[in-house]
């Protein structure tokens, strides 16, 4: 009696250990995932970057997009964008990315973000100019810094949009 005790006790610990989920991590697991747009490097002086992009012939409503890094002190990093609309929207996205810059595999790797809605019942005066201003608290010093910004506009159903880049500044 005992052996078949022992022997269903350990069945059922066979049972609850194959059920287990078992999670094979790669080295890189902590590390943020690479961004492949590129940047310049500008001099370890310069304490603001600003990157614009400007509506083709096929936009209908969104006119431009700007975005601004600077560097305001002891690892804080501000940023600031604005979306110009030639009339009002329905809607307005925003989305700001933080990336540094890994010089030892030569690329971006995205540390931060931060994302804003706009909707026109908010704004009685028309949603025309929405702007964000943030800022990346406490990174890491003595690194390359840049913003991306994602800027969508929605009216009448129809979508456009702007991504803009600036240029990467050094945070001491």
């Amino acid at each position: 009696m005992k052996k078949i005790i022992v022997s269903l006790g350990l069945i059922v610990i066979s049972m609850q250990l194959m059920m287990l989920n078992v999670f094979a991590v790669s080295d890189t697991y902590k590390k943020p995932k690479p961004v492949t747009i590129k940047s310049n490097l500008l001099e370890k002086t310069i304490q603001k970057s600003k990157a614009s992009e400007q509506a083709t012939a096929r936009g209908d409503f969104f006119i431009g997009a700007d975005i601004v890094i600077s560097n305001e002190g002891n690892g804080n990093i501000g940023g600031l964008a604005i979306a110009y609309l030639d009339v009002g929207v329905e809607e307005v996205y925003i989305s700001v990315y933080l990336d540094q810059y890994d010089e030892k595999a030569d690329i971006w790797r995205q540390v931060a973000y931060y994302d804003a809605e706009y909707y026109a019942e908010d704004y009685p005066d028309g949603l025309n100019s929405p702007s964000l201003n943030v800022t990346f608290k406490n990174q890491k010093k003595g690194h390359y810094y840049r913003l991306r910004g994602a800027f969508s506009a929605v009216k009448d159903s129809q979508f456009e949009g702007f991504s803009p880049v600036t240029d990467g500044i050094w945070i001491e």
